[in-house]
């Protein structure tokens, strides 16, 4: 199988995994709500699975590294279809965080294993193209997920017959996953090379706007689904619709990027993501709903121009034999920031009011890309 049909087989089986993952991310804050856990058990169960995740990144790049992505793909999909099994019997909370506990480590290890799968099978061909195939069809699918999952909230489907269906998906899919899925390159672990690789100047400074940039998932998962709700006062449906919309409309974003890559030029695409973002980040909440709309749709397209600039610059800078313990230091960065965003603005949305954070982590955006100026001055000569 040429490269190329690997990365469509590989992004079509990523995209229906990732919609199976987060087609009610944004919903569980509500359902936590509705059976009659307080704000601070809420807090602590998604707390357990960011501190989860931090801890188990780096053990999952490096392990992709190490071993065949595929086989870390199949453990990764089975604790991910537990934890929705056990979200769809249980109501106890100590049960529900546990759930929690081993359910992220396997998001976590399902994502490093598959953005390490996808680095390993460009073989460095074509990324453009590759990059804009398997993040157009990712985003594309999972809107549709969101859609679906606030389709059936709007006609009384229950949390918990969905939880049972999307457990018994990831089910289904870590068996097609470990029969079907590439292999890929595996190295003897030498951590030296990786310092080596990190202590470049334009990789510490790439990690520190994406640090940045990225403050923003935090706000994103503690007010998001609370400013549609209670600010802009959304049906189910209407915030699957508006937050489906949004990405989907990422996949047409990234297709164009992927194909004018040559003559835009991957700075210019760096600078456009982080304005993008950051300045549509501040403007959707705007009290209206359909121009609050508009305004998310142009945010998610500077998203998915900055994902982009990310599998770029991750596959240009790093010997594909260590990109999935390099790529993963990177995810950390993200989680980190996303962990402090929700610090910050979790109580902020509640007190303030929900567009409050999405301002603010809007903002945090623009710095980097005040910042990016001179990273892109600095280096523009390579």
């Amino acid at each position: 199988m040429s490269s190329t049909k690997k990365i469509i087989y590989l992004s079509i089986f990523n995209s229906i995994v990732k919609m199976l993952m987060v087609s009610l991310s944004f919903f569980l804050g509500i359902y936590f709500e509705s059976i009659g856990l307080s704000g601070a058990e809420i807090g602590m169960i998604f707390a357990v699975g960011t501190l989860t995740s931090i801890i188990t990144i780096l053990p999952s790049g490096f392990s992709n590294d190490k071993f065949k992505s595929k086989h870390l793909i199949t453990v990764a999909l089975i604790l991910m279809g537990l934890q929705y099994i056990g979200l769809s019997i249980t109501k106890e909370f100590p049960l529900i965080i546990t759930i929690f506990f081993f359910g992220e480590i396997g998001k976590t290890l399902y994502s490093s294993s598959s953005d390490s799968l996808f680095h390993k099978s460009t073989k460095k061909k074509n990324i453009s193209k590759k990059i804009g195939i398997f993040h157009g069809i990712n985003y594309l699918v999972m809107g549709l997920g969101i859609i679906a999952a606030g389709y059936l909230k709007e006609i009384n489907i229950s949390f918990e017959q969905i939880f049972q269906f999307l457990g018994i998906g990831l089910f289904i899919m870590a068996i097609i996953g470990g029969l079907t899925l590439p292999k890929s390159i595996t190295a003897k672990l030498d951590f030296i090379d990786y310092k080596s690789d990190i202590k470049q100047p334009k990789v510490i400074f790439f990690l520190i706007i994406m640090f940045l940039f990225a403050i923003h998932f935090g706000a994103e998962s503690t007010t998001y689904g609370l400013f549609l709700k209670k600010t802009l006062g959304l049906s189910p449906l209407e915030m699957g619709i508006y937050m489906g919309t949004s990405i989907m409309a990422m996949a047409g974003s990234v297709f164009i990027i992927s194909k004018y890559t040559e003559k835009i030029k991957i700075k210019y695409i760096l600078l456009f993501g982080l304005f993008a973002s950051g300045s549509g980040h501040i403007l959707m909440t705007i009290s209206d709903p359909i121009i609050s709309m508009i305004f998310r749709i142009y945010h998610e397209a500077g998203d998915a121009a900055m994902f982009f600039f990310l599998y770029y610059g991750i596959s240009k800078l790093f010997d594909l034999k260590r990109i999935g313990g390099n790529s993963s230091i990177f995810t950390l960065t993200q989680t980190f920031a996303g962990a402090t965003g929700a610090i910050i603005f979790g109580a902020m949305g509640a007190a303030w009011g929900y567009e409050w954070p999405l301002i603010i982590s809007g903002g945090t955006t623009l710095l980097a890309f005040i910042l990016s100026l001179q990273f892109i001055h600095h280096f523009d000569h390579e």
